[in-house]
């Protein structure tokens, strides 16, 4: 098991993207204890929609419809979470890990397993398959994982 590594939920970058001081606190907290952070592609997919529709209905908009017929205002954020991802590799401090067939493999047996929707199966199939027993995260879905321990700070 990785005692070096940590992965990241969309959660906690949401928190990043949209001010949550607790956010913040748990990513310093996690590279100030020398954990190297890791993610995966579908954590920026969430990050981008859910930063994406919090951003609209703040602006007023009703759902996930209203934010497909106003979506060219909202596409900076792709933009901005991917200048994030970047910033914090080039530091050193993030990793973005492939999902691979096997990674796949795991996740269906995981989401049975563990009653987890797809995106977070798939989130720990990546964990179990990389070995990281650490996660950040506000989702209590994950307690639910007795190989995962969620990163309290």
């Amino acid at each position: 098991m990785s005692h070096s590594e940590a992965f990241v939920d969309s959660s906690v970058f949401v928190g990043l993207h949209l001010g949550d001081p607790r956010a913040k606190e748990l990513v310093k907290k996690a590279i100030a204890r020398g954990y190297t952070l890791v993610t995966n592609p579908v954590v920026f997919s969430e990050t981008v929609y859910k930063v994406m529709f919090t951003l609209a209905i703040q602006d007023g908009l009703k759902g996930t419809y209203d934010l497909k017929k106003h979506l060219e205002e909202y596409t900076f954020v792709y933009e901005r979470v991917k200048s994030a991802f970047e910033e914090l590799g080039e530091a050193g401090f993030l990793k973005i890990a492939p999902i691979t067939e096997n990674t796949i493999e795991l996740a269906s047996q995981i989401g049975k397993n563990f009653n987890l929707l797809p995106n977070d199966s798939l989130i720990v199939a990546t964990c179990k398959e990389l070995e990281i027993g650490l996660i950040l995260t506000f989702d209590s879905d994950f307690k639910r994982v007795p190989f995962l321990k969620i990163f309290e700070g």
